[in-house]
């Protein structure tokens, strides 16, 4: 445990270092994305609890993140809670309100923020806004929820019968387990709004958005009005609440839903297997990403310039990063230094940063974060309906101890971002490395500037000639790296980061 707390204290003094060095919020850094029912359980029922997470808290400062975004924590019928039954309440089998209370307090103290997972597209059919409906229906009743979901009189795709009242169906594009909301009534606009304030006058300083691109099915120009309404509710309340959106679509549409004026939007083509930062990590081809997402964050800035690329690998809806890298270290590490050292507000899923596996169906991606590979009762249990076991055999207790490790270069590298505020909001122009493994860019915010080396090879050392940077100052490495005044030797699976004079 020496080395866990020799990175808590250098992550501790870098974070100082940070807020010295630059007026950029300090409320903003890496975000962890947790599972609740899989992260970490505190009373022996096998499922993850708010007191877990609160009991694991050492370690996730001394990953240096800055943001916990908890996926769903609200009462829900399923495992994993994307339909809702209660948005004002806590999951019994998570715990309670006040236990919450106690999280933000604990993350407060620890220098991190809570994010929420915002589920408004649709709720629970067994939400007491949407059985009330169905009732008013079959008895040919009014209700005020009536006008609360979409009903129609004809069946149409993505619609399913209303149960015992003949001649109307509703729509429940994700089943008819998850009923859409009618987003155009006013009533259903300032409940939302009532329930994003209720949980910021709770403590939480940010919200992940859930399926934006289903508001308004296919209607994007809606979709966009509807991000404005949101992010302008929550800022009105709190001006450095952080919002951030899941559209998993094309490039052209997400540059649409910028110009609603969001922070973020989760960088979906960048991630996955197809995606830019695990192939250039499989290949070992750092230029061809960097090239890629600096034109990225060009196009972003023109369609928001106040917006912020959210790099990720994967989330709990694809298959894990470990994986997809065949389970190759050098090509964890290196996919790490890919997408950390980025501008903007990366995202890590729990356990990518120890290389957890997890593939096919949605249980598998969210399988017990592995604290111990050799003691199973430290672990959650796995969702009822996975159907894979974990292939990782290095838990966090193996990891934390070996200065080689995975983990430990996740903690390093964010430590190396923590000390440079420019990676938040600044400017990324990609210089020429003179090797397709390199990437090799610079990030300005205002007068200040960062450079980003990183060789993605894992077999070939390679010196950048660095004349453009005149003079700097290494603000962090991993990895062999040799920094002269003319060039940067990388060794392979290293990087630097500079700051330039």
């Amino acid at each position: 445990m020496q080395w866990l707390k020799k990175m808590a204290a250098l992550v501790c003094a870098l974070l100082l270092v940070a807020a010295s060095a630059s007026a950029a919020p300090a409320s903003l850094g890496v975000t962890y994305e947790i599972f609740v029912a899989s992260f970490q359980d505190s009373n022996g029922d096998g499922v993850g609890d708010l007191q877990g997470i609160i009991s694991r808290m050492d370690y996730l400062a001394s990953l240096g993140v800055k943001q916990l975004w908890l996926m769903p924590i609200h009462p829900s019928p399923s495992y994993h809670k994307y339909d809702v039954t209660d948005y004002e309440g806590i999951d019994p089998a998570y715990g309670t309100l006040e236990d919450f209370e106690q999280l933000v307090a604990s993350c407060d103290a620890h220098g991190m923020k809570v994010m929420l997972d915002l589920v408004v597209n649709h709720t629970s059919s067994q939400h007491p806004w949407f059985t009330e409906a169905c009732q008013a229906l079959a008895a040919g009743t009014d209700s005020p929820y009536l006008q609360w979901y979409n009903f129609a009189q004809s069946s149409g795709d993505g619609y399913h019968a209303v149960p015992g009242a003949d001649g109307w169906w509703y729509e429940g594009r994700f089943g008819d387990h998850m009923p859409d909301l009618n987003l155009d009534n006013e009533d259903v606009r300032a409940e939302i709004a009532r329930i994003i304030t209720l949980w910021q006058n709770r403590g939480v300083k940010g919200f992940r958005l859930d399926a934006v691109t289903s508001y308004y099915t296919g209607a994007t120009g809606k979709n966009a009005d509807f991000l404005r309404f949101v992010n302008e509710t929550a800022k009105a309340n709190d001006p450095e609440c952080y919002i951030v959106a899941e559209a998993w679509t094309d490039e052209t549409t997400m540059l649409n839903l910028y110009a609603s004026g969001i922070d973020s939007l989760f960088n979906f083509p960048a991630a996955d297997s197809t995606g830019t930062l695990l192939k250039a990590a499989l290949k070992g081809n750092g230029a061809v990403a960097a090239k890629r997402l600096a034109a990225w964050n060009e196009q972003l800035r023109a369609a928001n310039p106040d917006g912020l690329d959210a790099p990720f690998l994967t989330n709990h809806d694809m298959g894990r990063a470990a994986g997809v890298l065949r389970l190759g270290k050098d090509q964890e590490k290196a996919a790490a230094m890919l997408y950390l050292l980025l501008p903007g507000v990366p995202t890590v899923y729990y356990g990518e940063e120890l290389g957890m596996t997890g593939s096919g169906r949605d249980e598998n991606k969210r399988l017990p974060m592995l604290w111990s590979a050799a003691d199973e009762a430290l672990l959650c249990n796995p969702p009822a309906d996975a159907d894979q076991h974990q292939r990782l055999k290095e838990g966090a207790d193996v990891q934390d101890d070996d200065p080689d490790s995975l983990l430990n270069c996740y903690r390093q590298l964010i430590a190396m971002r923590n000390q440079a505020p420019e990676l938040l909001r600044g400017v990324m122009t990609c210089l020429d490395a003179g090797s397709d493994s390199v990437a090799f860019f610079t990030v300005q915010d205002g007068e200040s500037s960062v450079a980003v080396l990183v060789n993605a090879s894992a077999e070939e050392e390679i010196t950048v000639d660095i004349p453009q940077l005149m003079g700097y100052t290494v603000l962090g490495s991993y990895g062999k790296v040799q920094c002269g005044d003319k060039a940067v030797t990388l060794a392979p699976i290293s990087c630097a980061l500079l700051r330039v004079e």
